[in-house]
């Protein structure tokens, strides 16, 4: 794999992560350590699922 792509797939995922706990932490309350550890989990799962779902559409 060219490193450029490489790059491009973990900027990809970074910026969707990112987005996803900004999003995470505006619709809590309160911010605990486990919440935090928690919802970065949850965040990269999402985003490894966004850009597999952005791949799967770009393809057709």
């Amino acid at each position: 794999m060219d490193p450029r792509t490489t790059l491009r797939a973990v900027g990809e995922v970074a910026a969707w992560w990112a987005a996803l706990v900004v999003l995470w932490l505006m619709l809590i309350s309160t911010v605990y350590t486990l919440e935090w550890v928690v919802g970065a989990c949850a965040a990269g799962v999402g985003a490894l699922v966004a850009r597999a779902g952005r791949r799967a559409v770009s393809r057709r």
